[in-house]
C-alpha cells in the first residue's frame, strides 16, 4: 500500500484517531478517505486498523449528520466582563470628560469630533481624574459614543452655479442620444509636475534607497510637465500629451487634433460630430473667446461638428476623465523621480486596469505662449449654435 502521508503525519493521525469516541472515529476516517479519493478507503482502513465495512458506515453517516449548531459548552455570562461594565465610576467620568472636550462641525450641528488621539486622552484623563485607562479601552469607548477614525471628505461644493442641474441634464441627454458611430471624449489637464531630483509622494519597489533633495525649491526643477488628457468614453482608452511650456487653448486643441488624426478617425470613420466634455475654467474656459476661436479652427481642420459641454463651475470632479483616467495614471506615476520627459512617458504608457483601460502618450516640446488676447469680433459666432437652456456652457461648433 502506497503511503499518502509522511510517517510523522501518519503517527499523529493515528494518535488522534485513538482518542476519539467510536462514532467520531468512523466519521474522522470517512472524511479522510473522501479527501484522498481513489485508493483512499483502503489506505485509511489499513492505517487505522479498521474494517472496510466500518469505514463505509462512517462515510454514509456523514451524509445524515445534524447540521444545527451545537449547544453552548460554556454557560451564558461566562468569561471576563467588559472593562467599563465593572468600572462604572470610570465609565461615567470618561464619558463626561469626552463630552466636555468634543468640538462641533461648523456645517452640521449633528457632527462632533475629538481633537485628541486615544493615547493623549488616556494621559489627560489620568491627570484630571486619577484613573488609569489604556488607549485600547479609550478606542472602545469612543466607538460606543459614535466616534469613528475618519478623514475629511471633499464633498462640499466651493461655490454654486445657478444652471448646475440644467447643465447636468443636458450632459446626460447628449451622452445618451449621440450615436455609437461618433466619439464622446472627456478632456482636462492633470496636475502639473516638475522634472528634477525632487520628492514625489507614493511608494514603488526598488532595491536600494532613492535619495532626493530635502527641499522643493523652484530653482532645483529642470522643466515643467503639463499632462493634458483625452479620455474616450466609448472605447475606454486614454490619450495624453506631455507639454513642456503652458496650458493654453491652442495646446488643448492641438492635443484633440493629434488624437483625431492618429486614432479617432480610424476608430470612428463614419462620425459626423465629436461630443467633448470639459471643465468650465483653465485653458478651455467658457468665458474666453480664444478657446472658441481655436475650436472653430479645429472644426475646419477635421471637417466635423464639435459639440461642447462644459461642466458647471465647482463641478469639475464630475468630469469622467478625473476618475476613469487620471486616478489610474496618478497611481502608475507615484513614488518615481521624474528625471526626464521620457521617464514620465514610460510611466503613463504603462497605465492599465482590469477593466481594459490602456493609455498612450506623446511628448510635445513646443512653446505655447500665454497672454494672447482675442476680441469677440475675431470669432465667427455665426458658426456657433448656443444651447437655448444653458447657452454659456453648451454649444455647437460648425465647420465651414
Amino acid at each position: 500500500m502506497v503511503s499518502k502521508y509522511s510517517p510523522d503525519v501518519e503517527a499523529k493521525m493515528y494518535s488522534y484517531y485513538r482518542q476519539l469516541r467510536e462514532i467520531d472515529r468512523r466519521h474522522y476516517a470517512g472524511m479522510e478517505a473522501l479527501k484522498l479519493g481513489f485508493g483512499g478507503r483502503n489506505y485509511i482502513a489499513g492505517l487505522f486498523g479498521m474494517s472496510a465495512r466500518t469505514l463505509r458506515k462512517g462515510i454514509l453517516e456523514l451524509d445524515t449528520l445534524d447540521t444545527t449548531p451545537p449547544k453552548r459548552q460554556r454557560k451564558p455570562g461566562g468569561g471576563r466582563k467588559p472593562f467599563f461594565s465593572t468600572h462604572l465610576t470610570i465609565d461615567e467620568s470618561l464619558t463626561a470628560w469626552i463630552e466636555a472636550n468634543k468640538a462641533g462641525s461648523p456645517t452640521d450641528p449633528n457632527v462632533f469630533w475629538v481633537h485628541y488621539r486615544p493615547y493623549e486622552i488616556a494621559v489627560l484623563f489620568k491627570a484630571s481624574s486619577g484613573y488609569s485607562v489604556s488607549h485600547g479601552q479609550i478606542k472602545r469607548k469612543l466607538r460606543s459614543l459614535g466616534f469613528g477614525y475618519r478623514k475629511l471628505s471633499k464633498n462640499l461644493a466651493t461655490g454654486s452655479c445657478a444652471d448646475r442641474d440644467l447643465q447636468f441634464e443636458i450632459i446626460f441627454k447628449l451622452a445618451l442620444l449621440i450615436s455609437l458611430k461618433s466619439p464622446i471624449i472627456s478632456i482636462d489637464c492633470k496636475k502639473k509636475e516638475v522634472l528634477g531630483n525632487l520628492y514625489r509622494a507614493g511608494k514603488c519597489y526598488v532595491q536600494g534607497k532613492v535619495e532626493v533633495y530635502d527641499h522643493d525649491y523652484a530653482h532645483l526643477a529642470e522643466g515643467k510637465v503639463i499632462p493634458h488628457g483625452i479620455y474616450d468614453l466609448q472605447t475606454n482608452k486614454g490619450y495624453i500629451t506631455i507639454g513642456t511650456s503652458h496650458e493654453t487653448a491652442e495646446f488643448i486643441t492641438d492635443n484633440v487634433l493629434w488624437w483625431w488624426e492618429t486614432y479617432g478617425i480610424h476608430q470612428y470613420p463614419d462620425a459626423k460630430s465629436i461630443l467633448i466634455f470639459c471643465d468650465a475654467g483653465g485653458g478651455n474656459s467658457y468665458r474666453h473667446h480664444i478657446f472658441k476661436k481655436k475650436l472653430l479652427e479645429l472644426a475646419d481642420t477635421i471637417g466635423k461638428k464639435l459639440v461642447i459641454c462644459h461642466y458647471p463651475p465647482y463641478s469639475s470632479k464630475w468630469n469622467p476623465i478625473e476618475h476613469r483616467l487620471f486616478a489610474h495614471v496618478h497611481q502608475a506615476m507615484q513614488g518615481v523621480v521624474f528625471d526626464s520627459y521620457q521617464t514620465v512617458k514610460i510611466l503613463i504608457d504603462k497605465t492599465i486596469t482590469t477593466k481594459g483601460l490602456t493609455v498612450v502618450s506623446r511628448i510635445v516640446d513646443k512653446l505655447y505662449p500665454i497672454g494672447e488676447k482675442v476680441h469677440a469680433t475675431e470669432v465667427d459666432y455665426s458658426r456657433i449654435n448656443f444651447n437655448q437652456t444653458v447657452p454659456k456652457l453648451s454649444y455647437e461648433i460648425q465647420p465651414k
